[in-house]
């Protein structure tokens, strides 16, 4: 079986769901559910092959695709899982099997490029919702796809206190149209105002709801979340490292669901070492909710780690290929290099000066939001003197802030020293758009409508617009201001329904 060398939870931005039920997570976030087609990846799938290849993450990773509502929405997002099962990857696809069509679609597309023995489909049965919609063939529809042309997949239920009542209902229909008497089966969690996890969603008391989930639909899976809150989270952990986050919608780098360490650009920058700092005894969750630390072992030997052999046995598993099982759970510190004591104590002493920043950045968040310009600038020089990586989003914050708070103060000129960072910065369009309207300011025009044009060419944003309309509408005042009325009216024509630009085009007579 193929070595494991890293997993990454992908993540991409959806347009809304399908569903809607309500103890998911996103409804407890009031997630605005807006169901439009659209495109989840701004990145060209070129830039994130390179980012995704072998050679830059070492070997073969096992990588999640779970969008923040229905995974297989966006119109790109099966090209985006294609690339990577292409890039030699295993690939586990979170969808609710509502989109059959998609799912069709996804498995020619693998079967094409021969690379179905390296992906997972799991399903979430959402059985109530799915009932409720009259959408029940359709998801057993899709998995019959699935299992038809030799794809593993796995079909997993969140357990509501509604789903226990209709146990009977429920395992009716597994039996008798998804061909499976056991399925993957977790508890319905609870979240407080920040996303953690803090209980069960149920009337019940906690030891009321897992007794009766475990009765109804017991599973190898609720064995393993008993044993995550038993788990020492605060150990030393390789969260951040050997497993890590990655939008593929923005391309921002994270260490887990709930670490708060560095934070950067995964597709950009490509041929500088990555950022990968492990988690270590830094952890903000109560306990591992998310659970990778167990499934990965990435607390070596305080895991409790479960071996390929007695997951094949669960037989909630019984449509995995035991390749694609083992990919899914391999033990990471088998194929990773663990920290010696020295190694640990530079991490720790990493993350510490790594949470300190955020601190400090923070509070300078908060002078910028309430105008103390002055405040705000004098902080941001103390740190700008010291040692910053580039890379770092908190450092593009504050560098461009920074700009803007001399802009507003009516520094423009001093500003002009922001110029030193345009190597280690133009990679991003904040960071451009900001040199357009700085040189824009001092009268430099050349400049200006350079900057404006490179940040229109750059795919890393922070603040919307500044890659599109709004250098575009400054591009149009430049020239309109230069008497260049049709290149002016050209760049306004580019800024869609952005109002001052509508306006200025109104004044041009268009």
């Amino acid at each position: 079986m193929e070595k494991i060398v890293r997993m990454i939870n992908g993540i991409v931005h959806t347009s809304g769901c399908t569903l809607k039920c309500e103890y998911c997570y996103l409804s407890q976030a009031n997630y605005v559910n807006e169901i439009g087609a659209r495109r989840a990846i701004a990145y060209p799938l070129n830039t994130i092959k390179k980012a995704c290849s072998k050679e830059r993450l070492g070997g073969t990773c096992y990588i999640q695709i779970i969008g923040d509502g229905e995974t297989l929405l966006p119109e790109d997002v099966i090209d985006l899982i294609c690339l990577l099962l292409g890039e030699g990857h295993y690939v586990q696809v979170v969808t609710n099997g509502t989109l059959t069509e998609k799912v069709r679609k996804l498995i020619e597309c693998v079967k094409k490029e021969k690379c179905e023995h390296h992906l997972l489909m799991s399903f979430s049965l959402h059985f109530l919702e799915l009932e409720k919609r009259n959408l029940l063939d359709k998801f057993a529809e899709s998995v019959k796809c699935v299992k038809e042309n030799g794809v593993s997949c796995r079909i997993s239920m969140t357990c509501s206190d509604e789903c226990v009542e209709a146990e009977e209902r429920i395992h009716k229909y597994c039996k008798e149209k998804l061909g499976c008497e056991y399925i993957d089966s977790n508890r319905a969690r609870k979240d407080d105002e920040t996303g953690n996890a803090v209980g069960v969603f149920s009337k019940y008391d906690k030891e009321t709801y897992c007794k009766k989930v475990e009765k109804s639909f017991p599973s190898l899976n609720l064995k393993r979340e008993r044993d995550w809150e038993e788990l020492d989270n605060h150990q030393f952990c390789y969260a951040g490292s050997w497993y890590f986050q990655v939008d593929f919608t923005t391309g921002t780098y994270g260490q887990c669901l709930r670490s708060a360490g560095p934070s950067y650009n995964f597709f950009e920058k490509l041929d500088e070492k990555l950022i990968l700092e492990p988690v270590g005894t830094g952890c903000k969750a109560s306990y591992c909710w998310c659970g990778w630390a167990p499934i990965l072992n990435l607390i070596p030997n305080k895991c409790n780690y479960i071996p390929i052999e007695e997951r094949m046995k669960a037989p909630e598993n019984q449509f995995i290929e035991k390749d694609v099982l083992h990919a899914a759970g391999y033990n990471l510190a088998e194929t990773n290099k663990e920290y010696s004591e020295e190694e640990k104590a530079e991490s720790t002493r990493k993350r510490l000066e790594c949470e300190k920043l955020s601190r400090e950045i923070d509070l300078l968040r908060f002078d910028f939001k309430e105008e103390r310009y002055d405040s705000f600038i004098d902080g941001a020089e103390k740190l700008l003197e010291t040692d910053l990586d580039p890379r770092l989003l908190n450092v593009v914050w504050l560098v461009v802030r920074y700009g803007y708070a001399l802009i507003r103060t009516s520094r423009v000129q001093r500003a002009l020293d922001l110029e030193s960072c345009w190597d280690d910065m133009n990679y991003s369009a904040d960071y451009c758009y900001l040199m357009g309207l700085i040189y824009m300011q001092n009268g430099m025009l050349e400049k200006a409508v350079a900057s404006f044009l490179e940040a229109t060419e750059k795919y890393f944003i922070m603040d919307k617009g500044v890659n599109d309309y709004l250098a575009y509408y400054n591009l149009g005042v430049i020239y309109e201001c230069t008497g260049a009325h049709e290149e002016a009216k050209d760049y306004y024509l580019k800024c869609g329904e952005y109002e001052p630009a509508k306006q200025r085009l109104m004044e041009l007579n268009i």
